[in-house]
């Protein structure tokens, strides 16, 4: 039999490499292959006629990031409330930081639908459960330079590079997603600028 005090530094040892994990290339190839699936509605605030081939042009930069060799950067991980962030932070070149943020909620609400004719209210439990995972990225002259929202059922959500702001949008939503959505972006909005500010 193995002793327990030889296999604890393994143990610890995997536990460690697998919860300072980087996931960001594994959710781009698993919204990839949704997208590839499903149409989607996109808003896009640099152009009037977004397509799929501009998302995917602009997705090549975060595969691009996906794959930086995090081995040489400072590891960080801890809580905030419901939101589990990872980050690495550099010392030299023009990548300050990477942030990954993971957010789990478990969803258990009551919507009342209304109707425009003469139809009483009804009322409707919805009950879910959602992984979040939001991905910025800090540079020299940039707090946020790139932003990846993806839940891991509905697939990608939003991103941002600089300026620009993608949005998609399913013709089948994961239920609940549209009631949790507001409060949650609003949340993330506020912990990414935090984070991104305390990069140096």
């Amino acid at each position: 039999m193995t002793p327990l005090s030889l296999l604890f530094p393994i143990l610890v040892s995997f536990i460690f490499s697998q919860d300072s994990n980087l996931q960001l290339s594994q959710d781009l190839n698993k919204d990839a292959k949704i997208l590839a699936n499903t149409s989607v509605f996109i808003s896009d605030n640099a152009t009037l006629s977004p397509s799929m081939r501009t998302v995917e042009s602009d997705l090549e930069l975060f595969y691009v990031m996906s794959s930086i060799n995090i081995s040489q950067s400072k590891y960080s991980a801890g809580q905030q409330g419901k939101h589990h962030v990872q980050t690495w932070r550099f010392d030299e070149g023009n990548i300050k930081a990477i942030h990954q943020i993971e957010t789990t909620i478990a969803l258990d609400t009551v919507v009342t639908q209304r109707y425009l004719e003469n139809r009483a209210p009804t009322q409707q439990r919805i009950q879910n459960n959602f992984k979040f995972r939001t991905y910025t990225v800090s540079t020299t002259d940039a707090l946020i330079k790139l932003y990846y929202l993806t839940e891991d059922e509905q697939g990608l959500l939003e991103y941002k590079i600089d300026d620009r702001h993608v949005e998609l949008v399913y013709p089948k939503k994961k239920q609940g997603l549209s009631d949790l959505m507001p409060k949650v972006k609003d949340e993330l909005d506020r912990l990414v600028v935090e984070l991104s500010k305390n990069h140096d």
